[in-house]
């Protein structure tokens, strides 16, 4: 059974100091975030500004026009009123209705879906843009979730306030003018305890936010598993391995947490719903009472009275939504907040003006580079010093978890180096403009998942590209005869869940389809990070031949478990423990006798076959 800690009173005292540190650190104040998420959303969809002010007034005369209307029917009914003036009002409410039911039907079916859509690109514009490190550490993930929830609420939730603060100021004043004709202290009896009721929603919404990161937790595992059940690529291990049972039994448990925060929420709201209920009826109902007795009197008609019941009601109702609003506006901010620290959030690579970047053959130098993963107890890379000459063939080896991966991602610019220093031809990294420097990297790592588009999209990253270009790429990766085979050819779309007339590329096919991009790309530099993992050893050894006629005038490193496939290379280093443990041509490492000579060796002898060793160059 999941138990959650109840959020008692000293875990509320300890959450409402965080939420007023938080409150200081936050920077930008309420003013400064509605004029910004103002700006975003009339960039988005400028009818939805226009939509709220018409929204906001027609409601008004809808209102007023509606509790005259009952009055003058009333009048009617008992002492002949004109009906012309019925009919004006009934004229004037039809079009505020009309009015109102356009704006609130654009609203809700267009105008809200356009603003969390412009939200939603930036933030998906800055996630794919930011520095790769940043979408790795589990805390800016949860800054994430936060900012598209924030995005959401923002998108929504301001307009709606809004239109609601344009028309309950209107309503507060003109209701307060109606009931001080009958009496100047029926507003404050009326208005008074709606606006305390304003400052126990405050208390009620402090107290939820302050909660906001005890749930962080389960949602983000509840998000985990729903990803995981509709993801494809995990599909055969679920059923084959009946992973289902543990999903269920995660959802379940994420979700029991997760529930067990919402009942305390709820308890908590219907506490504070309820008091504010007592405290509103108290002044309404005095209110109330005050208008019967005027009318029992005699001193105002049965007409005036429906008019004054219905202004206390409008005016109680006016100023709740009206304070509320304001505690809204806290809410409102604080999410935009959210929403700009992750737009916000600072990368360390170089996003400005850089040095010019150098084309044809590049020279990249490792310098006492060490590499700490966030949240790790040590280093992954450790005080690597090494040189990627011009033109060089690079083998980088080793077993599992040696730092393989992290050093070409270090060499790609997708991570900064923790101490130390990477150069290119002589100059540190970081002094050219990242964007730029990623062009210098065609790459292909060992995680390869296909985008949904078709094989030639993939391929060339467009919609429009050199048809020629792109069948001699795929012919160089081994492709093409697969492509040819398709009666869609290169126009055929990828990732059967999105598209209906898609196909799914064997694993070997995916790989080809990866080295066809990186060769599309031309770059000066080619990172292959066990590019044929998927091939078998035959295959695989046809490929790195190939490959050598695609590093030609380049500058190139790549992995590989099987060790036959490095003989080619100008230089090969054995990574161990993020370090160089033996470095040098593989005839040298042969003669040398270490690691890599014993490792050589050990994969030789599970070629049984004369004929597979002396394809496989073994």
């Amino acid at each position: 059974m999941v138990k959650v800690a109840k959020y008692g009173g000293a875990k509320k005292k300890e959450n409402d100091k965080k939420y007023r540190e938080q409150l200081k650190k936050n920077k930008y104040g309420i003013t400064e975030n509605l004029i910004y998420a103002m700006k975003h959303i009339w960039q988005g969809d400028k009818k939805v500004v226009i939509c709220c002010f018409s929204f906001a007034l027609s409601m008004f005369f809808l209102n007023l026009t509606d509790t005259y209307i009952n009055k003058y029917v009333v009048d009617l009914a008992l002492s002949g009123l004109n009906i012309s003036v019925l009919l004006i009002c009934a004229g004037s409410f039809i079009v505020s209705r009309y009015i109102f039911s356009i704006s609130e039907l654009y609203l809700n079916n267009v105008g809200f879906a356009k603003s969390s859509a412009h939200f939603m690109k930036m933030l998906m514009e800055k996630c794919m843009t930011t520095d790769y490190e940043n979408n790795e550490s589990s805390e800016n993930s949860d800054k994430l979730n936060k900012a598209i929830e924030g995005a959401h609420v923002t998108s929504y939730n301001t307009p709606i306030n809004l239109r609601g603060s344009i028309r309950h100021i209107a309503e507060f004043f003109t209701y307060s003018a109606i009931l001080s004709t009958l009496s100047i202290w029926l507003v404050p009896i009326v208005a008074i305890p709606a606006a305390l009721c304003f400052y126990i929603n405050r208390h009620k919404m402090n107290w939820i936010w302050n909660m906001a990161d005890n749930w962080q937790n389960s949602e983000r595992q509840l998000n985990y598993i729903k990803n995981a059940a509709g993801d494809v690529s995990r599909a055969k291990d679920v059923r084959l391995f009946s992973l289902e049972n543990l999903l269920n039994k995660g959802f379940i448990r994420a979700f029991k947490e997760r529930m067990e925060w919402y009942r305390q929420q709820d308890a908590w709201e219907f506490r504070h719903e309820m008091l504010s209920t007592v405290i509103m009826s108290l002044g309404n109902f005095a209110a109330y009472a005050y208008a019967i007795y005027m009318v029992a009197v005699g001193n105002i008609g049965p007409g005036d009275f429906v008019l004054y019941f219905n202004s206390i009601m409008r005016l109680s109702g006016a100023t709740s939504d009206w304070f509320n609003n304001f505690s809204g506006y806290q809410w409102i901010s604080n999410n935009i907040n959210y929403v700009r620290a992750y737009l916000e959030m600072e990368d360390k690579t170089n996003r400005g003006e850089g040095q010019p970047l150098p084309w044809g053959e590049c020279e990249i130098e490792f310098k006492n580079v060490s590499y700490k993963y966030s949240g790790a107890d040590e280093a992954t890379i450790k005080n690597l010093s090494f040189t990627l000459h011009k033109g060089e063939k690079l083998a980088l080896v080793g077993h599992n978890g040696a730092g393989k991966t992290t050093i070409v991602k270090l060499m790609c610019g997708l991570y900064n180096p923790t101490e130390g220093e990477i150069l290119l031809n002589g100059v540190p990294v970081n002094e050219y403009n990242r964007e730029e420097y990623f062009k210098l990297f065609s790459t292909v790592f060992q995680d390869i998942s296909p985008f949904a588009a078709t094989i030639g999209e993939n391929v060339t990253g467009q919609t429009d590209y050199d048809k020629e270009k792109l069948m001699d790429c795929l012919k160089k990766s081994g492709l093409l005869d697969k492509v040819n085979s398709l009666e869609k050819g290169a126009d055929t779309h990828l990732v059967r869940g999105v598209y209906s007339d898609s196909v799914d590329l064997s694993g070997g096919e995916v790989q080809k389809l990866a080295l066809a991009k990186a060769l599309h790309k031309n770059s000066s530099v080619l990172l292959l990070d066990e590019p044929t993992a998927a091939l078998d050893s035959i295959a695989e050894q046809e490929m790195y031949l190939s490959y050598t006629k695609f590093a030609e005038g380049k500058s190139s490193v790549f992995i590989s478990h099987r060790l036959a496939s490095t003989r080619f290379c100008d230089k090969i280093i054995l990574i161990e423990n993020g370090q160089t443990a033996e470095c040098g041509t593989h005839s040298e490492l042969m003669e040398m006798g270490g690691k890599y000579a014993e490792l050589f060796s050990l994969q030789s002898s599970y070629y049984n076959d004369e004929k597979l060793a002396e394809e496989a160059g073994i």
